[in-house]
């Protein structure tokens, strides 16, 4: 229980600080950033599109927010919507030249906010087996993140 809570008030903080981040830059909520990236690679992927389900699933949001979340992002002209030619129930959800700007602004905003939240955990004594974890990905200056482990001796 004691490594959940840990890990829990890890990613607390480390999206916090993303959330922060893209609604200052940004103007977006780190659930409409999701939403665009989990788009971008539906586009990408064997059949070319996702059903509204697949997409709640992916952010962790309700079909019913998940839908509202797609009425704003249309709203502010990061997506269009057309009928879908494989289901005429279904809509096929197409990403803006607005959207794909966000995205690739959007992208090293997320990336520093992750760094810089994992560097300050680490600074602060976090979980030393979690932030092992999170060097190991590779991603987040992993050099400096041990050292900063061995540091503070944990």
């Amino acid at each position: 229980m004691t490594r959940w809570r840990a890990l829990n008030r890890l990613h607390r903080r480390i999206e916090g600080s993303v959330e922060r981040g893209l609604h200052a830059d940004l103007g977006l909520s780190l659930r409409e950033f999701e939403a665009l990236t989990v788009l971008r690679q539906g586009a990408s992927v064997e059949a070319g599109w996702l059903y509204l389900q697949d997409l709640a699933a992916e952010i962790g949001l309700s079909q019913s927010a998940t839908s509202r979340l797609m009425a704003r992002l249309q709203g502010r002209g990061l997506i269009t919507t057309t009928t879908a030619t494989h289901d005429r129930r279904s809509v096929d959800v197409h990403l803006t030249s607005v959207a794909h700007e966000v995205l690739r602004r959007g992208v090293p905003l997320v990336e520093e906010a992750v760094r810089h939240t994992v560097r300050a955990l680490a600074a602060e004594g976090a979980d030393p087996d979690l932030l092992r974890y999170l060097a190991a990905s590779d991603q987040w200056d992993a050099e400096a993140l041990l050292r900063a482990t061995a540091e503070n001796q944990y």
